[in-house]
């Protein structure tokens, strides 16, 4: 008897070491537990490969963007979404491979596309609004000059630098009265500091354009700027701004040729909202 429950004890007890067994492909660990029962964990990655694709991949550009979603996705079983805020700025593609279609998907393989701004497009916004002295917005619209585009009856950036150049040249003055003229233009009359005191004019421009990509790689658009200045009546001096004309909108025209380029060439449905 002694004998016969050795056995059975030895039996047991091989019966009780750790061991893998494998479910639907699966292999698991078991591992016996102080309760008497077993504690599992999957470990998938004793295979050679996945049993199904999964993880979540980010690209910065359109073309990496359509070149995984035509690699992974299909018609059957993949959706783009699209989150977008113009007025933040704020943009995000993310492309579903396993979503729910005919049948339920698990979700979890994707691709999340957050479109990288130029910095041309960052700078123009950051600065939009700020107050300027005469010596720094003179500064800024020189080492800014390449983004400046004429047509329409707006400056050129030949017409802005002049413009550049009368600012720097007229600094110790004292700011008066403002003239609007029929030509777009507005006048300001300034007095010069010193024993002298020789007046003169000051002729600046009340709008102008910028012409900028929003996103690296994508079309550049072009937003128009009104250019706003404050003159202190007590001390002379003056300062200057300029006001983005419907940014936003510039935004979501450059967020939906984005959106359409890779509706069409992905083939793969777009919906507008969060996965």
């Amino acid at each position: 008897m002694d004998k016969v429950r050795t056995e059975a004890d030895a039996v047991a007890e091989i019966t009780r070491q750790p061991r893998v067994e494998h479910i639907e492909g699966v292999p698991y660990l078991l591992m016996p537990a102080s309760n008497g029962g077993w504690d599992w964990e999957p470990k998938e990655a004793l295979l050679a490969a996945p049993l199904r694709k999964s993880g979540t991949v980010h690209v910065h550009d359109a073309d990496s963007f359509i070149m995984m979603a035509k690699r992974h996705g299909s018609l059957a079983d993949a959706v783009i979404y699209v989150d977008v805020d113009y007025t933040n700025n704020k943009v995000q593609a993310t492309a579903v491979y396993n979503d729910h279609g005919d049948q339920a998907g698990w979700r979890d393989h994707t691709t999340v596309f957050m479109p990288r701004q130029t910095e041309e497009w960052r700078r123009w916004n950051k600065n939009n609004k700020k107050t300027m002295s005469q010596v720094e917005f003179a500064n800024y619209l020189e080492q800014n000059i390449q983004d400046i585009h004429g047509g329409d009856d707006l400056p050129t950036g030949s017409d802005v630098l002049t413009f550049v150049s009368s600012l720097q040249e007229t600094r110790k003055v004292k700011y008066g009265s403002a003239i609007n003229l029929q030509n777009g233009t507005v006048q300001i009359e300034f007095i010069e500091d010193g024993e002298k005191a020789q007046k003169g004019k000051l002729e600046l421009f009340r709008e102008f354009a910028v012409g900028a990509a929003p996103f690296f790689g994508g079309t550049p658009f072009k937003v128009r700027a009104f250019l706003r200045y404050r003159i202190d009546r007590n001390t002379g001096e003056i300062v200057f701004w300029y006001e983005l004309q419907r940014a936003d909108k510039v935004l979501e025209e450059a967020c939906k040729e984005m959106i359409e380029r890779i509706k069409g060439e992905s083939g793969l449905p777009v919906v507008y909202g969060t996965p």
